[in-house]
């Protein structure tokens, strides 16, 4: 496994590593890099703090909910705090230049619904694109 990256916070579940960060009035919103302790393994979280009178930025155990605008900020927060690998930027920026048509699966009742140009290598259960049509 590859050094880890700063720590965060650690807690009994997990440590966190790398966190981007949207705040408004109410909560902050994030994206984290976190070390899954039991599964030993890292992992991208979506979360939700919010301040309480005795707890300055309470995890919140539910879904995360923003809105476009707020997700563009949290995902630049995220890429210039080191959230996301390199490769996964390079994948998503290639998916993103993708047509939209092109995006749509055959069979919609396939769970994986990655593009043909995206393979999915099931032992690392990381993402690659096809590089001139070789994988």
């Amino acid at each position: 496994m590859k050094d880890k990256p700063k720590l965060i916070k650690e807690t009994k579940y997990c440590e966190i590593h790398n966190q981007g960060r949207y705040v408004d009035e109410n909560y902050t919103y994030c994206i984290e890099k976190i070390y899954v302790k039991d599964l030993q393994r890292f992992e991208i979280r979506f979360s939700l703090y919010k301040d309480l009178k005795k707890h300055v930025e309470k995890y919140i155990a539910r879904s995360l909910d923003v809105t476009e605008l707020e997700l563009v900020e949290l995902f630049k927060d995220s890429i210039a705090n080191d959230v996301f690998s390199k490769e996964l930027i390079e994948t998503l920026r290639k998916i993103l230049s993708i047509p939209k048509k092109s995006l749509a699966t055959k069979n919609k009742e396939e769970k994986d619904q990655i593009p043909d140009e995206v393979e999915r290598d099931e032992n690392t259960k990381e993402i690659q694109m096809e590089e001139d049509g070789n994988v």
